[in-house]
């Protein structure tokens, strides 16, 4: 039976630690970032994407923190900063009408936007997605349904499946709402339950041990299960494979 790449990617990801699509994930975009380092960093259509996406998000943007990275780094937020302050350069303060209805509700409520500066701060943020979040998410997607896709039959990851740390919560949730078949909803919910009840009693095992009156006793496989379920359940560290 032919097999897709994406297939292979998942079944090595089943057998390392923590969420598969989560450590997938992270390598795409890693793999992203170092081509749009050393290979588009001058190419114009890349770096329009940038500047509208007014840079990348927080975690991707010291992800560019690498090794000979720095003048690639160094032009792409230069025109970042180029656009926010051609945006700056004509800002103006649109107050509304000192008896408007508008003003009097921005005067009883101090958390509500200014209506003044409404047009600047809608300028000022992004106007695509974080480039990086976007390659994550399409590659994110591609695992997700290579997962579901070849979870049974022959040569299925099925087994893989139930031997590895599962999906993280966020991931199940992801691929729950891509579901259509209920043998495969069956094997996956099985599967996952079963790995989540061997996490709990590591985790339980590790809050015993950490009891003063457990203190002598020797640490297993529950050493580390408070980080594990932390993984399990919020994902993956941006940028860590755990």
């Amino acid at each position: 039976m032919s097999r897709t790449s994406s297939y292979y990617d998942v079944r090595d990801a089943l057998a390392e630690p923590g969420c598969a699509v989560c450590r997938l994930k992270s390598k795409a975009v890693e793999r992203y970032l170092d081509g749009l380092l050393w290979e588009s960093v001058n190419d114009p259509g890349v770096r329009r994407q940038v500047r509208q996406a007014r840079g990348f998000c927080r975690d991707h943007a010291w992800l560019l923190v690498r090794p000979a990275a720095s003048l690639g780094v160094a032009i792409l937020h230069r025109d970042v900063l180029r656009a926010v302050l051609d945006i700056l350069q004509g800002a103006r303060f649109q107050a509304p009408p000192w008896l408007s209805v508008q003003r009097a509700h921005e005067a009883l409520d101090a958390e509500q936007a200014s209506t003044a500066t409404a047009e600047l701060v809608g300028r000022l943020a992004p106007q695509a997605p974080c480039p990086a979040c976007k390659q994550g998410a399409e590659m994110e997607v591609i695992y997700l349904d290579t997962l579901l896709q070849e979870l049974l039959g022959e040569d299925g990851l099925l087994a893989a499946y139930r031997e590895s740390a599962g999906l993280c919560l966020p991931h199940l949730r992801q691929a729950l709402a891509r579901l259509r078949s209920e043998a495969v909803f069956q094997a996956l919910v099985d599967a996952q339950r079963a790995i989540w009840q061997r996490l709990e009693a590591d985790v339980s095992e590790f809050i015993r041990k950490s009891d003063a009156r457990f203190r002598d006793e020797p640490w297993g496989d529950e050493r580390d299960a408070w980080l594990r379920a932390i993984s399990a359940v919020a994902g993956s560290q941006p940028g860590v494979n755990r």
